[in-house]
C-alpha cells in the first residue's frame, strides 16, 4: 500500500468484483435479451457482506418495468452463476435498484440552466 493511502474496505472490493461478475453474467450468459439492455453501475455491499444493493441503468427506450420483471425471473440463475465464481462463502441477498444518478444530474442541469436564464433577463 502507498504511504498515506487509505485502506479500501473489504465490502468495497467485494462490491466491485461482484459488479464485474454480474456485468459478465448479464452480457454473456443470460438468455433474456432484455437484460442485455441494462448496465450495472454500482454494487453496494453491507459491511457484513450479507446484502448487495445492485444499481443498474437502463438504456434509453427500454421499459424499466419490463427490465425489472426480467431481473426477478432471472434472479435464481444469476445467483447460481455468481455462486460458481466462489467469490463469497455465503450468497448475499440481492436487491436490484435503478440508478437514478443520471436522472438527478439532468434535473440539476435543467435547474442551473433555468437559473442562468433568469439572471440574463
Amino acid at each position: 500500500m502507498r504511504p498515506g493511502a487509505r485502506p479500501v474496505k473489504r465490502s468495497t472490493r467485494v462490491g466491485e468484483l461482484l459488479r464485474e461478475i454480474l456485468a459478465s453474467i448479464l452480457l454473456e450468459r443470460v438468455a433474456d435479451p432484455r437484460l442485455q439492455e441494462l448496465t450495472i453501475t454500482e454494487v453496494d455491499m453491507s459491511p457484513d457482506l450479507k446484502v448487495a444493493r445492485i444499481y443498474y441503468a437502463v438504456r434509453q427506450g427500454s421499459d424499466p418495468e419490463d427490465i425489472m420483471m426480467a431481473l426477478d425471473k432471472a434472479l435464481g440463475f444469476i445467483k447460481q452463476e455468481v455462486a460458481r465464481e466462489r467469490l463469497l462463502r455465503t450468497m448475499p441477498e440481492f436487491f436490484f435498484l435503478p440508478d437514478e444518478t443520471l436522472d438527478k444530474a439532468a434535473r440539476l442541469e435543467e435547474l442551473f440552466e433555468s437559473l442562468h436564464g433568469d439572471k440574463r433577463k
